[in-house]
């Protein structure tokens, strides 16, 4: 028994492979199995039919844009003056 069972989602793997339809069962926090897993039970169970599911990605995703503005010596946009976004 898995915790949570993620069923029927095309999964991209980022090998650069076709996306493949397939489950993900997840315990303790961990992808545990990936396939077709019509017999495995979990605790919850997500239908992803017609979803993508990308398993081990990691979104590093950020709005903290001064950390790359700060090495420039032009000056962020948030803080030149309306009119003067464009410089």
């Amino acid at each position: 028994m898995f915790d949570i069972l993620i069923r029927s989602g095309l999964v991209v793997d980022g090998s650069g492979t076709a996306g493949f339809q397939a489950d993900v069962a997840i315990a303790g926090g961990r992808i545990a199995e990936v396939g077709l897993l019509a017999d495995a039970g979990a605790t919850t169970v997500i239908d992803a039919t017609g979803l993508v599911v990308a398993p081990g990605f990691i979104d590093m995703h950020s709005h903290a844009d001064f950390s790359l503005s700060a090495a420039s010596p032009r000056r962020p946009s948030w803080k030149r003056p309306a009119n003067r976004r464009s410089e």
